[in-house]
């Protein structure tokens, strides 16, 4: 049973007093607010609650015990919906708090990623720059190579031919007999003719052949013709049929006809062989024995007297060893980005093999 205390307030009112301000706080609150701003029916619950706090004190006061029971139940049911609510209001919240979360971690993940990109790109400008800084350096040296090997070979052979031309022309006016001059001037003629040849050997050499009107096919045919003409050595070429060549420019063909020419001038110098030869093909990468357009195939053998191949093919060995005309061919292999192999033994002739990839031009 409810009582009234006249003008005073009993405990119910006090009781009630207390909502009413803890309500009225709470709506004051930043913690209200963001309640009230983030969920319009929060505020019409609270206005709600707070009114019928009002009713149920005033019914307290006049002693309504069935009116107090029932805004006590209205006053109920308002909390359960705003408890509702409120649960509703603390995983949306919940939910936003873990967007935020991904979103800020995926946003973490992604600097990450372009920061170890822009690394990588930069550790691979640089390492292409020293890489061309070194293959500069390598060939200026080939060429330094090049000019002291034409040099000595214009010295020991053109030079020493029209030192020796020179003396028999010279002898003529000192020979007595007409037939003794016959055959010196006959001398003369024929080594002049084979000076000429000389030097038209050393053209062919220096001149690269040109590219756009003839493939790199019928440059290594013309090439080992020459070569079989004026040496003596047969010279087989085999090239296959079909053979993919698209990929390569003109720059990169003319390396790939130097390799082979260096390594014709090292059979006609140093093999003492009676027979070589030239494989022209495509191979799938990795795997020798399938034809394919992944990798162009150079082969250049002969039956010479061949000698111990270095361990390593690196270039310090090879230079170490005098081989400079096999460090100028791995020069150009790895200015191609491809892989020379060299295979010999003394007595069991050498063979060259170069391996260019077809993918991307250099």
């Amino acid at each position: 049973m409810l009582t009234a205390h006249g003008t005073g307030q009993g405990p119910e009112s006090e009781a009630l007093d207390s909502f009413t301000s803890a309500l009225d706080k709470f709506s004051a609150s930043p913690a209200g607010n963001l309640y009230l701003i983030n969920r319009p029916a929060i505020t019409k619950s609270v206005t709600s609650i707070g009114k019928t706090a009002e009713r149920l004190k005033a019914a307290a006061e006049t002693s309504d015990e069935n009116g107090v029971r029932s805004i006590m139940l209205e006053i109920d049911t308002a909390v359960d919906q705003l408890q509702i609510i409120d649960t509703g209001l603390s995983d949306t919240i919940q939910l936003r708090y873990f967007q935020l979360f991904f979103f800020f971690s995926l946003l973490v993940l992604l600097t990450v990623l372009v920061l170890w990109l822009l690394d990588r790109r930069l550790e691979k400008a640089i390492s292409m720059g020293q890489q061309s800084l070194i293959f500069s350096r390598e060939t200026v040296l080939a060429q330094e190579q090049e000019r002291s090997r034409i040099a000595r070979e214009l010295h020991d052979t053109i030079a020493q031919d029209l030192w020796r031309l020179s003396f028999r022309a010279d002898s003529i006016n000192r020979a007595e007999q007409a037939e003794e001059r016959r055959r010196i001037c006959e001398e003369v003629v024929k080594g002049q003719q084979e000076l000429m040849q000389r030097i038209r050997t050393i053209c062919d050499t220096l001149v690269p052949p040109d590219f756009r009107r003839r493939g790199l096919p019928d440059a290594i045919r013309s090439l080992c013709y020459d070569f079989s003409r004026r040496t003596g050595i047969e010279c087989a070429v085999t090239v296959q049929e079909g053979l993919n060549l698209e990929p390569l420019n003109v720059d990169m063909q003319l390396q790939c006809f130097r390799i082979v020419q260096e390594c014709l001038a090292n059979i006609e110098k140093h093999a003492e062989a009676s027979e070589a030869s030239v494989l022209v093909s495509n191979r799938g990468e990795g795997q020798a024995e399938t034809p394919a357009m992944g990798l162009l195939h150079i082969c250049v053998s002969d039956n010479g007297r061949g000698f111990d191949a270095p361990d390593s093919d690196t270039q310090f060995l090879l230079r170490a060893k005098g081989h400079f005309g096999l460090w100028n061919m791995n020069a150009r292999a790895e200015a191609l980005r491809g892989t020379l192999t060299i295979d010999s033994e003394t007595g069991c002739g050498v063979r060259i093999t170069l391996d260019l990839p077809l993918e991307t031009e250099v």
